[in-house]
């Protein structure tokens, strides 16, 4: 039986196609008001869909059956998720 560890790391430097759980959204009120108003909230489970290394990060909240939706890397960056890493 392998161990499952959890591992935390921003959104940014996740890897894409794992389902992650938002841990933490750090920053300040309105862009935390404005990740609400697209449906991200901390203790969502989500699916970051691109890996490239420029242009927004593509995202769907698997939690509420969202759209996909695009986020800058900036903000992406302050997000903190978790993901099993076997």
């Amino acid at each position: 039986m392998k161990e499952v560890k959890m591992t935390n790391i921003n959104l940014e430097e996740a890897p894409p196609g794992n389902e992650l759980e938002v841990i933490k959204i750090d920053t300040g009120t309105s862009a935390r008001q404005r990740l609400i108003s697209m449906g991200v909230h901390a203790g969502d489970k989500i699916i970051k869909y691109n890996g490239s290394s420029w242009g927004p990060i593509l995202i769907k909240n698997i939690t509420v059956d969202s759209s996909k939706i695009a986020i800058g890397r900036g903000l992406a960056a302050k997000i903190l998720v978790g993901y099993e890493n076997t």
